[in-house]
């Protein structure tokens, strides 16, 4: 059976006009002003005199009515479920970035499904004017809402994807294994260099002994053969073993420079000297039968105060190395320059093969030699580490500038 209550009533619109304005004569309202229409507006929010029941306006069969209220209280539903489900979200998880924006989405929502809450409830309570200000309210919260999203825009453009993130930790634990990983080769290798360091001291100081007593036995057939006519011919070949046995021996003072300077034990004897007169001794120590022209350049007298025989070693080491690197031809420079800050400044520049940019980091390093000249060049790679910790053991510099095929020059100060 119908019922007839919510059914609209006869004659349409005549009966519509007559129920509204039952209590109010026409026209009473159209004719305030615009402040007085909005006053009269708040102080009847609630009231229903002026209009109907929706069931009684219009014509309404039971389905039609019934299919509108439910279809705006099912989304009156779903629009107050969302709201409470966001705001869980927002309360557990506090790393959720834009709170503002999640906010004003629960407020924009929540007025939408009051908007179609009340669409229903119209259809027994009219309170139109309620709902044109909660619309009102739902435009303004919209329009806020529309600005707040525009402006995370190019946040939430830069927010990382979850492959970006997976792809982040992939690299995170590949640089943390990497990581680990050269951990252990560098502890691997300091055990290394350590148990050199050990052996090089043993060996050092245990060749020292025989070496020092075939120098001596060979210096004794030397003086025998110039004696013994019969032994002059052999006199070439001792001469060759003394220069063979000299050589041994600066390797053996070089490692026992370095076991020293690992164990933190090289000392240095400072003295007042002219640096100039030291480098002349230099010279005439490491021009082995003068086969390389050396010119010295600087004041006659530089006076200074540091450890005299470790700087002749360290001049001795750089024109060694410029003697082996360089042609014969070319001349090997010494200059030697006394700063403003009243440091000196020694250089000692050659004109030979010179060293490769991406080997001049490491030519300073322990072992070190160039990769394209030690198969030519003797030596175990020791003199210029020592020469380098010689001079940091002075507070000094020590570097050097190179062109590679024009050659290199060699510099420290102290």
């Amino acid at each position: 059976m119908t019922d007839i209550t919510h059914r609209a009533l006869p004659h349409g619109s005549a009966v519509c006009d007559s129920m509204c304005n039952k209590h109010t004569a026409i026209g009473d309202q159209r004719n305030l002003s615009f402040f007085g229409q909005v006053k009269e507006f708040f102080v009847k929010m609630f009231s229903t005199i002026d209009w109907p029941p929706r069931w009684h306006c219009g014509t309404w069969t039971d389905f039609h009515g019934w299919l509108y209220i439910l279809s705006d209280l099912s989304i009156w539903a779903a629009y107050f479920a969302i709201p409470f489900l966001l705001y869980r979200m927002v309360k557990k998880r506090k790393d959720i970035p834009f709170h503002t924006v999640f906010f004003l989405f629960i407020a924009f929502i929540l007025l939408c499904g009051t908007t179609h809450l009340l669409d229903a409830i119209i259809f027994w309570w009219p309170a139109y004017r309620l709902s044109a200000f909660v619309r009102m309210l739902t435009g303004i919260v919209s329009i806020f809402t529309v600005y707040a999203l525009y402006k995370i825009l190019p946040m939430v453009y830069n927010l990382r994807t979850l492959s970006d993130v997976e792809a982040e930790i992939t690299e995170r634990k590949k640089a943390e294994q990497e990581a680990e990983t050269r951990l252990i080769m560098q502890r691997a290798a300091e055990e290394l260099m350590a148990r050199k360091d050990e052996f090089m001291s043993i060996a050092s100081h245990e060749l020292k002994t025989p070496i020092t007593s075939v120098k001596a036995s060979l210096q004794i057939i030397e003086r025998m053969a110039d004696k013994n006519e019969n032994m002059l011919e052999a006199a070439p070949f001792i001469g060759k073993a003394i220069k063979q046995v000299n050589k041994l021996t600066e390797i053996i003072h070089d490692l026992m420079d370095v076991t020293r300077i690992q164990g933190g034990k090289l000392e240095l004897v400072k003295t007042d000297f002219d640096l100039m007169e030291m480098v002349g001794e230099a010279v005439e120590q490491c021009a082995v039968d003068d086969r390389h022209e050396v010119n010295i350049e600087g004041d006659k007298v530089v006076m200074i105060h540091a450890d005299r025989n470790r700087l002749e070693q360290v001049v001795c080491n750089l024109l060694t190395n410029a003697f082996k690197y360089s042609d014969e031809s070319k001349p090997v420079t010494i200059a030697v320059a006394k700063l403003r800050d009243g440091s000196v400044k020694v250089e000692v520049i050659d004109r030979g093969i010179g060293i490769p940019t991406n080997k001049i980091e490491h030519i300073f390093d322990r072992f070190y030699r160039v990769d394209n000249s030690s198969k030519y060049f003797t030596g175990i790679g020791l003199g210029l580490y020592i020469s380098s910790e010689i001079i940091k053991r002075h507070n000094g510099e020590i570097g050097v500038n190179s062109t590679e095929g024009e050659g290199s020059t060699f510099w420290f100060i102290v």
